[in-house]
């Protein structure tokens, strides 16, 4: 089989983005950005940082030695490119057009996935990136430390079913707190979030507007319980209650506190307004709230937002839409195909048998 007639691994795990459906503003822009790179078009640009990212490349320089390739270069369209231009590129890129991209991707992601309350979570935390102050002056962080935070909410169905559905990057100095409003949009939603998030009138407006939230309550909070449930046929249930918080200044309204004990015997103390679900089920949801964590350690470690390709504010900001926008393409390549690897191995395939054609890696991935 001739590969090089056969459509590539990566030209399908690519072939979501459809430029033609972009919004017409944006296919402007592509357009006129086109007029001034006519051997580097932005389609070749998003192809090989997409590349870049995926393949974990470790700097511009080795995506530039990359070209001696000839699967590559067949891949791309493209000969050769140097590290300064694609630096130049990714710092001047208009990220209109990235945030174009990634928004119709996650409209293809939540269609062939619907969302509901019984079958997904919305996990939201954020993670920090410390950086060089000399490299990075803007970013502020801390005297003698820069750094970047990104804030995310990470739409859960299962361990092999969850994707990015809304992100924002600030500097590091700038607290999570700001966000979790931002990021609790859709009612009926179920969200995840840490305990730093907590505060007991947003805990209420979440309530009176019809979004359900799981969260951890800090040592401080001020319980009153109003009535307590069988917990009995539970093992590691110790308490199930109806409870408000706070002080005699500001009370919540009634909560379901589920009190249980993990694996190393601590107790854990979770507050919800699902009432609808077992305690066991409660505890569960927290429990998924670790999969955001190993998404961001996925993305430090393997998507090459740690070692970043751009010094500038924009191009920071760039390459993690694109980070994004990769983590999008992988998982609708799962979906598409059925498989019951997780997204998080479907990429590792992916990376041996990029230029591969197609029905090799399709092989591996639909379930026999």
């Amino acid at each position: 089989m001739d590969k090089y007639k056969t459509i590539s691994a990566f030209n399908k795990w690519f072939s979501n983005i459809n430029f033609k459906k972009l919004p017409f503003s944006i296919r402007e822009k592509i357009s006129q950005a086109d007029k001034y790179h006519k051997k580097f078009a932005f389609e070749h640009f998003l192809k090989v940082f997409l590349y870049g990212i995926d393949h974990e490349c470790e700097s511009l320089r080795e995506m530039d030695t990359a070209f001696v390739s000839p699967d590559l270069q067949q891949t791309m369209a493209l000969d050769a490119i140097s590290h300064s231009q694609l630096s130049r590129e990714l710092a001047q890129m208009d990220d209109e057009i990235l945030w174009a991209i990634f928004a119709q991707l996650l409209e293809k992601a939540r269609s062939k996935t619907p969302v509901t309350k019984r079958n997904a979570l919305y996990l939201v935390d954020s993670s920090t990136f410390p950086l060089n102050t000399t490299r990075y002056p803007w970013a502020d962080f801390r005297s003698t430390k820069a750094g970047i935070k990104l804030h995310l909410k990470l739409c859960f169905m299962d361990k092999e079913h969850l994707y990015p559905d809304q992100f924002e990057v600030t500097n590091a100095v700038e607290h999570d707190d700001n966000h979790l409003e931002v990021f609790v949009n859709q009612p009926e939603a179920t969200y995840i979030f840490d305990r730093g998030y907590i505060d007991y009138e947003r805990l209420d407006e979440m309530e009176a507007d019809g979004y359900f939230f799981v969260t951890r309550v800090k040592k401080n909070t001020k319980i009153h319980v109003r009535e307590t449930y069988d917990t009995s046929q539970s093992k590691n249930i110790l308490r199930d209650q109806m409870v408000v918080l706070g002080t005699q200044v500001y009370l919540t309204s009634p909560f379901r506190l589920v009190t249980i004990q993990d694996e190393k015997g601590k107790q854990l103390r979770f507050v919800t307004n699902r009432f609808d679900v077992t305690a066991q089920e409660v505890a569960d949801m927290y429990k998924a709230r670790w999969q955001i964590e190993l998404f961001f350690k996925h993305i430090k470690q393997h998507m090459t937002i740690k070692k970043l390709f751009s010094h500038s504010e924009k191009g920071v900001s760039n390459q993690i839409i694109l980070a994004m926008i990769a983590s999008l393409l992988t998982y609708l390549l799962k979906v598409e195909t059925g498989s019951k690897k997780s997204p998080f191995q479907i990429k590792r395939l992916l990376k041996h048998l990029l230029f591969q054609p197609f029905e090799e890696l399709w092989v591996l991935l639909v379930p026999t």
